[in-house]
């Protein structure tokens, strides 16, 4: 009997599968069928730096909504300053003009009002020191312009006013941007400053260019706010103008809610995950955990769940403000008393055991906590005898509602003042309650439930259910209806009979009795007159939101749905899916597969054996005291230096762990840390990552260390610590980090084992070997990255972490279709695991045993798709005999083993299948598609058709145009920090500053010496901080926009661009007196997106270029896109052998590139590789062997293209067009 099976290999921008047979008889594999495909991935990366294409394109339109804010906000000011004759006068037309067009009003009243100017004395600072100190005569014009100018400068640098919800870590007490308003206004107080004006103005005035009063975080209240309402005082404003003024500069719209991004419940389908920091989530999340709870006590047999009295005396421990989250120790010690207990599978004899270990953390119910700090312990009580708005449309609300007030106001309102008036007007609360009450904050985080679910899992979980048993009484109440629900015969009929199916359930008798939720439903059914399909609401523990059954189409082939599901919001995974779609609905419409196909899935997950999960348990453990004995440290060391007492948070405890690591001292400056330096208020050292965030560094505490808060601003910034000028100096602090993972590394190589060791000491040798990796890895990788001159490609994790979500969400997508003949509840869909497909291809001969997998070539995806189709039980089976035989051939006991393979050849055929394979690229254009989003009308929600360009019209650099010796020469602006060679300040325009800079860094290591201030004019402190270059690679740049302001040479009129490839090439052939002549057109993106924007059908651009070339009216003959597929030919297309897949492979090319000259660059399908790749001019000749890129011009670009004289489909199958 032969069994089909599909294996797939899936990945963040790749799907290998393939298809073989299994003969029962033969017992071998039969090789049917096998393709790739490549797609784009969900992710940008340039130059090995990982990026979210989505983050990218909302970071740009944050920045342009922000320049329109910012745009809208000063003319709202100048329409208030206008009105009062606070500044020269603008027409409405005027202001309209820069609202809707952005053209700046230009009048020589406005621009000469807004001029600086250092001889004159003339600054906006010096204008808001004027109006703090100095009574203006508001009926002269100069001094009614004077409050105008600094009132317009207080609204160009008022910023952004942070609220109580915003969570993020820079907004913290302690944070980057708090941290830095506390340094500044410490700086004022020093400087005898009350206001923000003063102490700018007293910099300027005294110390001019040698200080940077910009790029400093302020405060919008205690900084912009209160030095306007001095300035309103001294100047004795109406408080119609004041009042007009606080609207136009200080008004902020809210924030956008993201609310409409929560998943779905998995039992309430149409409801909206309910937020973690809801009382009712805390409490349901309590009982869950502490109803799993288990105890041996010094007379019990075995292991019981906690009785009432011991569940009453640990539910304080979950409503302590101080700890919202603890140890289970805490809970073990309030039940046993002092070192009277331990974890169950711990060796040492204690009174009691628990079922979980005593570093397990266990989440508290901070939000009860707080609210039961206000209104006591019967908070919900408290709430109702002083809350002022009770009163609904049909009467009194619930405790249950007005709980619900409560924390609606606490979750959503975004003004600390706004919620203290809350507090004292409609909870009634006085001064010190209301304080506490504004003070709260809360979680952003979901939960898995919605709250209407969490309410009705509640009163089970409160009589001590198990969540998996609550889950089945829970929505009973529902199905049955009230009026049975509430008559006490009946509930506690339906409690007895359903508890006892619930309770004692034997899973191995559900062939004979079904399942439960088959026997719950017939209970019910057979017991009250329920409408039909309610026993259908039944909960069950397991529900998840899962696909629909695939169904048939018209020609009655099954075919998978769609995988857009709430419970998948990744796009990279969501991308994958739709691939993977593609590929099974094709060969199940051409019958290569069938749902009774079995299906074998790599999930990229480490296949961890039991001595490692015990050394993994065994580290964090340790790492655990550690983190205690650490914080006893702090409290000592703190008060010793301070005389203080301090509570250490996890991030103090962070901080410490560093600051041993680096033996206090700061791995960048060398400098001395103190424990007072990094931890309290406005500390001068802090966390940073040594791989920068920005560049594809993660937050693990691998990429974490302490450093000097203004060195990691204003020297690292984004860079990697090999680029900066004292990388010499950090190597030489971290040796000790080096030393002590080769120490450990040769601790690891003793920890041997050999055949007939007693099994519990190997056990404990090798869980100490794991122990040793784990620190090998952290400080080698510690090490490393400090000496990484570049962030290597798929260095953020991106690769694993994807592929796993990918193949984990694949699976049950898959579910929906492939299942056994004779169930269609038993799935037909396996997983492999990744470990075990590097093994199998080990053993198999694809891969030696300790080399690098090859990523060379796309054909790998194929080849491990080949292998996990050919995994099943047996393998694994054969691969344990195989390891016991090996194990015995070591000690010197019977033959060598073989190892079987699928069949007789594998090996070579494997190996061989790229001569056979066309790789399928799928490269949509999305240049034609339109933006489409639902937009509020008064006639309700709408869909409307946007026109935005997709894609990235051109690179972001803007150049300049300069004239020397009579030609344009474009330029460049860059930062002297961002030379690396001496040969290229020769490219430095300005011939003084050239002469400067090389003056100041004669005699001097160039990359140390370039990263130390250079100074224009010392004695005036003017730092050369970037030069403008030539750009020598820029001939004829893309022009997009005119100028605001307008020179008076036309070259310097527009906006230059460049573009790194074009969107199409356009070839025309004819003949021109009897020979052959081609012309070709470019169309650039920007061109491409003004046609789409015009353009009425966007399916057809025969339009976009013209049918016939300008010079010699030859006819349109192809076009080529980037990313098309092509076939090449040397002479004729008649060569191409379609039924020959060899040939085709040798000749199939993607389009990878368009330059202006008309060469096109044409990459080989197979080739995986990115960069150092030959690139061949010549012609192609089909003879020639493998060749990674060619770059063909318009005479000799040979080729088929896909879409008009071929189709290549989701398999790889060619098919010519008539």
């Amino acid at each position: 009997m032969n069994k089909r099976i599909l294996g797939l290999d899936t990945g963040t921008n790749s799907l290998g599968w393939a298809v073989v047979d299994w003969d029962e008889h033969a017992q071998s594999y039969e090789f049917i069928k096998y393709g790739d495909v490549i797609f784009q991935e969900g992710v940008k990366i340039e130059k090995g730096i990982e990026s979210s294409k989505a983050a990218e394109r909302s970071g740009y339109k944050a920045i342009r909504k922000q320049y329109f804010r910012r745009r809208l906000r000063k003319i709202q000011v100048l329409k208030v300053l206008v009105k009062y004759h606070l500044c020269p006068y603008l027409s409405d037309d005027d202001l309209r003009q820069w609202h809707l067009q952005k053209q700046y009003p230009k009048s020589d009243e406005l621009m000469l009002w807004q001029r600086t100017s250092d001889k004159k004395g003339k600054n906006p600072y010096y204008d808001r020191h004027r109006c703090l100190h100095e009574k203006l005569d508001l009926t002269v014009e100069a001094d009614r312009y004077t409050l105008g100018r600094a009132l317009y400068h207080l609204t160009q640098r008022r910023g952004f006013l942070s609220n109580r919800l915003d969570t993020s870590a820079d907004n913290k007490e302690d944070g980057v941007v708090k941290s830095g308003i506390s340094q500044l206004s410490t700086e004022m107080e020093e400087a005898g400053c009350e206001y923000l004006g003063d102490y700018f103005y007293k910099l300027y005035d005294e110390q001019g260019n040698k200080v940077r009063i910009r790029q400093r975080y302020t405060d919008r209240n205690k900084h912009y706010q209160h030095e306007f309402d001095a300035i309103c005082e001294k100047q004795e404003l109406s408080s119609e103008l004041i009042e007009d003024l606080q609207r136009a500069i200080f008004f902020q719209l809210p924030l956008k809610s993201q609310r409409h991004g929560v998943g779905r419940c998995t039992f309430e389908r149409g409801k909206p995950r309910c937020a973690d920091s809801h009382p009712d989530y805390e409490e349901f999340r309590m009982l869950c955990f502490v109803n799993n709870i288990q105890v041996k006590g010094p007379h019990d047999l075995e292991l019981r769940p906690l009785t009432y009295e011991e569940r009453e005396k640990i539910e304080p421990l979950f409503f302590r403000k101080s700890k919202p989250n603890f140890d289970f120790e805490d809970i073990a010690k309030a039940l046993a008393g002092k070192k009277n207990y331990a974890w169950i599978h711990d060796k040492e004899e204690r009174a009691y055991k628990f079922n979980y270990r005593m570093t397990q953390g266990v989440p508290g119910c901070p939000t009860t906590a707080q609210l039961k700090s206000i209104f006591g312990d019967d908070w919900k009580t408290g709430i109702a005898e002083t809350y002022t708005l009770i009163q609904k449309k049909n009467g009194s609300k619930s405790l249950q509602e007005m709980e619900d007030d409560v924390w609606n106001v606490l979750y959503s309102f975004s003004s600390v003042e706004k919620l203290k008036e809350f507090a004292h007007h409609k909870l009634q609360l006085d001064e010190e309650s209301a304080e506490k009450f504004a003070k709260i904050k809360l979680s952003h985080s979901f939960a898995a439930l919605s709250l209407k679910a969490i309410r009705k899992f509640l009163p089970f979980l409160r009589k001590g259910m198990y969540y998996t048993h609550a889950s089945f009484f829970a929505n009973i109440p529902t199905i049955v209806g009230k009026e049975i629900w509430n008559n006490e015969q009946n509930r506690k009929y339906i409690m007895e009979n359903v508890g006892e199916l619930v309770f004692n359930y034997q899973p191995k008798h559900r062939e004979v009795q079904g399942t439960i939720e088959m026997l719950i439903k017939d209970f019910l059914a057979n017991n009250f007159e329920l409408p039909a399909g309610a026993t259908d609401k039944l909960y069950h523990p397991s529900m998840i939101e899962t696909y629909p059954h695939a169904q048939r189409n018209e020609f009655g082939i099954l075919q998978l749905g769609s995988p857009r599901t709430n419970a998948i919001r990744n796009p990279m995974a969501m991308r994958s899916l739709h691939i993977l779609r593609r590929v099974v609905n094709q060969l199940l419409k051409e019958s290569i597969i069938d749902e009774n196909t079995e299906v074998h899935v790599e999930y990229a997950r480490e296949l961890n054996d039991a001595n490692k999960r015990r050394a993994i348990a065994g580290w964090q453990k340790e790492q655990d005291k550690q983190h205690k004995k650490y914080v006893d440290e702090i409290r000592k060391l703190y008060k010793e230096e301070t005389g203080k007492d301090i509570e250490p948070t996890q991030t103090d405890v962070l901080k410490f762990q560093l600051w041993e690591e680096q033996d206090h001292h700061c791995l960048y400056t060398g400098e001395q840390i103190g424990i007072t330096d990094f931890i309290g208020s406005n500390p001068k050292f802090d966390i940073e990552h040594t791989i920068p965030q920005s560049v594809g560094g993660d937050s693990t505490q691998m990429n974490l260390t302490l450093c000097d808060n203004r060195f990691n601003r204003e020297i690292k910034k984004a860079k990697l610590p090999a680029q900066l000028s004292n990388h010499e100096e950090i190597l030489a602090r971290i040796e000790p980090w080096k030393n002590k993972y080769e120490q450990k590394i040769k601790e690891r190589d003793k920890q041997r084992t050999f055949a007939g060791m007693d099994k519990a000491v190997k056990d404990l040798r090798i869980q100490k070997r794991h122990k040793l990796q784990m620190d090998i890895d952290y400080w080698r990788g510690k090490y490393e990255r400090f000496t990484m001159t570049e962030v290597p490609e798929g260095f953020s994790r991106r690769q694993g972490t994807g592929i796993g979500l990918i193949s984990r969400y694949a699976g049950l997508y898959l579910k929906s279709l492939f299942h056994q003949a004779d169930s269609r509840n038993k799935s037909n869909v396996y997983v492999v695991k990744g470990v075990a497909t590097a093994e199998f291809r080990k053993m198999w001969g694809l891969q030696s045993e300790y080399e690098k997998k090859c990523r060379d070539n796309h054909s790998h995806h194929c080849m491990d798709a080949i292998t996990i189709a050919c995994i099943g039980k047996r393998e694994y089976d054969l691969m344990a005999e195989y390891y016991r035989m090996e194990e015995t051939f070591r000690q010197g006991r019977g033959s060598k083993p073989k190892f079987s393979k699928p069949w007789a050849t594998f090996t070579e055929d494997v190996l061989n299948i790229y001569k056979n394979l066309l790789v399928v690229h799928d490269t949509p254009n999305n240049m034609p598609k339109h933006t489409k989003k639902y937009v509020q009308t008064s006639k309700g929600k709408v869909l409307a058709q946007g026109d935005t360009a997709r894609g990235s019209l051109h690179l972001d650099t803007y150049y300049g145009a300069i004239e020397r010796d009579g030609e344009i020469r474009y330029v460049v602006r860059r930062p002297l920090s961002s030379f690396t060679k001496p040969k290229e300040l020769e490219n430095i325009v300005d011939e003084t500053v050239k002469r400067t800079i090389k003056e100041a860094i004669a005699d001097k290591n160039f990359k140390q010496a370039i990263a130390e201030p250079i100074y224009m004019n010392e004695d005036k402190g003017i730092l050369i901080k970037k030069v403008r270059c030539f750009a020598k690679s820029v001939k004829q740049p893309i022009n997009i926009r005119q100028h605001r302001d307008l020179s008076k040479k036309e070259y310097k009129q527009q906006y230059h661009v460049v573009n790194e490839n074009n969107y199409m090439l356009v070839i025309y052939e004819g003949l021109v007196k009897n020979k052959v002549v081609r012309e070709f057109e470019i169309v650039s993106y920007i061109e491409a997106a003004k046609y789409y924007k015009r353009s009425q059908d966007r399916n057809i651009f025969s339009s976009i270029v013209p049918t016939h070339s300008a010079k010699y009216g030859l006819p349109l003959k192809t076009k080529l896109l980037m990313g098309q597929l092509v076939l090449m030919f040397e002479e004729n297309p008649d060569e191409i052998q379609v039924d020959n897949t060899k040939d085709l492979v040798k000749r199939l090319y993607k389009v990878v590139g368009i330059k202006k000259d008309g060469r096109v660059k044409f990459k080989f399908h197979q080739e995986a590789r990115k960069d150092g790749l030959l690139i061949f001019s010549t012609p192609y000749k089909n003879n020639n062997g493998y060749v990674p890129i060619f770059r063909h011009s318009k005479k000799n670009i040979n080729i088929l293209v896909d879409g008009k004289d071929f189709t290549i489909d989701i398999l790889g199958k060619v098919t010519l067009k008539e």
